[in-house]
């Protein structure tokens, strides 16, 4: 007797209109997401895209944090989920919203982003998923929108420049040959080909004169660059070694391995981060008792200032570093010494080492997955301010996982 299979009739209509919400599992992230995006306040957020048609904030926000928490960024593909992903189509109401009207809204709409992250802690809050009593910081260096070939010093600036100049100069005398030989109907490739020489003269000039401005800002770098493509981004030591065109992207995390603050920053190291990213944690004052960070944040000013404005104490084990004459101390440099001291036997304390220890196993591994579980390595905006957008957006999307999975493993064992 032949096998019974179930008939596959891709001809015959659906005789009644389909409800996108029997195709969506009960359990699935787009639900949490959707209601997440409801309690945001998107007041103030109307306005035209740059697409054919306008769509509402709130569906556009929670479109944007569902594909990036599965590991989706290039508004082309997020464009495409729209048809072929089912979770998306129910989000969408299905509705296609155009790559470009994706790109745009995502470029502009870093307050809403901020506002949509404070809302995820604020839910995480109501669902007793969080645990601020401690708070573990580290920095990770994520690639820019741009290549390190596209970075060059003062002096192959200058080349470039002069060699922007020569290509005008041989576009204006071949167009004025061309004038003379004949008519106006020929040579009509050069004006665009001189319209582009000009537009790279330009931003040439303007790359010459960001990278004085950064060298007086800056004068004891040692041979400064600016890339081409995304000025803002920088060479940094990357920590598998070698070196990368990108940002330093700065994280705070709970003990559930809830993010509670991040920022993005140009330094190449964290010695000067303790105290933006202290500053934006999503927490009351006196929430806090420890902020437990590495040697990279080892610097005694800002360490002093979280710490009056925090009322906090501050786990940090000192870098190892050669101790000065007793005879040559000044009384500054004695109390710096005294407060480094203090730090230390805090740090090799019980309690400090198993802090540091849990340090590695709570914001290391939010890092770890970030990069290789949602794949984000690089960022797909170019300058600061639209970087730290896109981190807000990408670290909101993993807070949304993260409670996701928690609210289901604490429905599993109720």
């Amino acid at each position: 007797m032949g096998a019974k299979y179930v008939n596959i009739d891709r001809e015959t209509p659906l005789l009644l209109p389909m409800d996108l919400r029997e195709w969506v599992a009960a359990d699935d992230l787009v639900h949490f997401v959707v209601e997440a995006v409801n309690e945001v306040d998107v007041r103030g957020e109307e306005g035209r895209g740059r697409g054919s048609e306008q769509y509402p904030p709130r569906m556009m926000l929670a479109l944007l944090i569902y594909s990036y928490a599965g590991g989706v960024f290039s508004s082309r593909k997020i464009e495409r989920l729209t048809y072929q992903d089912v979770s998306v189509r129910y989000l969408c109401a299905n509705t296609h919203p155009d790559h470009d009207t994706i790109a745009a809204f995502r470029a502009k709409r870093r307050e809403l982003f901020e506002r949509s992250f404070a809302t995820v802690i604020k839910l995480a809050r109501e669902l007793k998923l969080v645990q601020l009593g401690t708070v573990y910081l580290d920095g990770t260096k994520l690639g820019a929108d741009a290549s390190k070939r596209a970075s060059l010093n003062a002096a192959e600036l200058e080349q470039e420049i002069e060699q922007a100049d020569r290509q005008v100069c041989m576009l204006l005398l071949e167009k004025a040959e061309a004038a003379d030989r004949a008519d106006e109907d020929r040579g009509q490739r050069l004006p665009q080909e001189l319209a582009n020489a000009e537009v790279r003269k330009a931003k040439l000039a303007a790359a010459k004169a960001a990278l004085q401005a950064r060298s007086v800002a800056a004068p004891t770098a040692k041979n400064p660059t600016i890339n081409l493509t995304d000025p803002d981004s920088r060479i940094m030591p990357s920590a598998k070694g070698g070196f990368i065109q990108g940002y330093n992207a700065q994280l705070a995390v709970e003990a559930n391995g809830v993010i509670v603050a991040q920022t993005v920053c140009q330094a190449t190291n964290d010695r000067a981060q303790l105290e933006p990213t202290a500053a934006v944690l999503q927490a009351e004052p006196g929430e806090i008792e420890n902020l437990v960070v590495d040697q990279g944040y080892d610097n005694q000013a800002p360490i002093d200032l979280v710490t009056a404005a925090r009322d906090l104490l501050v786990v940090c084990e000192p870098q190892a570093s050669a101790k000065a004459p007793a005879a040559k101390r000044t009384r500054a440099r004695a109390a710096l010494a005294a407060k480094r001291l203090a730090r230390a036997k805090v740090a090799h304390s019980h309690f400090g080492r198993t802090l540091l220890h849990e340090r590695q196993t709570t914001v290391e591994p939010v890092i770890g997955s970030l990069k290789h579980n949602l794949r984000f390595r690089r960022f797909h905006l170019r300058g600061l301010a639209r970087v730290r957008t896109e981190w807000c957006l990408v670290t909101t999307a993993y807070n949304c996982r993260q409670l996701w999975r928690r609210a289901l493993a604490r429905a599993a064992k109720n």
